[in-house]
């Protein structure tokens, strides 16, 4: 909320300056994002991403999106017994599969 508060900035232009800021926090939400999520079968989120508009998102749908980017780093990193995932590598790839 408070950085989408900056003049110029809305719900992508936020999250990707908190992103920046804080890559294993938080995670760049848009429409690509939403786009791909969609794509992934058996989210427990499905119906929230379904009620989302890609072009328009709203700070609550940015708090879903990064809650989910944020599950997978920690999913991936059990996984594959690592730490390297985050909610920024996350964001990566499904921003160039939504696209």
């Amino acid at each position: 909320m408070i950085a989408s508060s900056i003049h110029g900035l809305g719900i992508a232009g936020a999250s990707g300056l908190l992103t920046l800021m804080y890559p294993v926090e938080f995670g760049t939400v848009d429409q690509f994002v939403v786009k791909a999520l969609r794509q992934v079968e058996g989210l427990p989120q499905r119906a929230a991403l379904e009620r989302m508009n890609p072009e328009g998102l709203k700070p609550t749908d940015g708090v879903i999106l990064i809650q989910i980017m944020r599950d997978k780093a920690v999913e991936n990193n059990r996984a594959f017994t690592m730490d390297s995932w985050t909610p920024k590598k996350i964001d990566e790839i499904l921003w160039t599969y939504g696209r």
